[in-house]
């Protein structure tokens, strides 16, 4: 079955290298379109962190996106969530070479 088209927009912030006089980083903020759902999964890394993300984004392949991004989306009650990218995934055709979207997983680091 195939997914539903990407409908929903969302605010990628690409961090720039720079810092303000505060020390935070500070972000280029980018428009994309995706399609997103809530999620309860809970990501282990090789190095023994857990992430609890609460949602997973599909984007575009030509939507620039990695470690250190952040999404921000505005659900369909108005609320604002801003977190993160924790996990990259890639959906690709069976030869490899073509990347039909990218699948980000947005949320917090787990506490325990």
């Amino acid at each position: 079955m195939p997914k539903p088209p990407m409908k929903e927009d969302v605010q990628i912030f690409e961090p720039t290298g720079q810092t303000d006089k505060y020390g935070k980083p500070s972000y280029t903020e980018v428009p994309s379109k995706a399609r997103v759902a809530y999620t309860t999964k809970v990501i282990e890394t090789t190095d023994g962190n857990r992430y609890e993300p609460s949602l997973q984004v599909d984007l575009p392949p030509t939507t620039k996106i990695g470690y250190g991004f952040l999404v921000q989306w505005t659900d369909h009650f108005g609320e604002v969530i801003k977190d993160s990218v924790v996990s990259m995934e890639e959906a690709l055709n069976y030869g490899g070479d073509k990347v039909y979207w990218r699948t980000v997983y947005v949320g917090k680091e787990r506490r325990n």
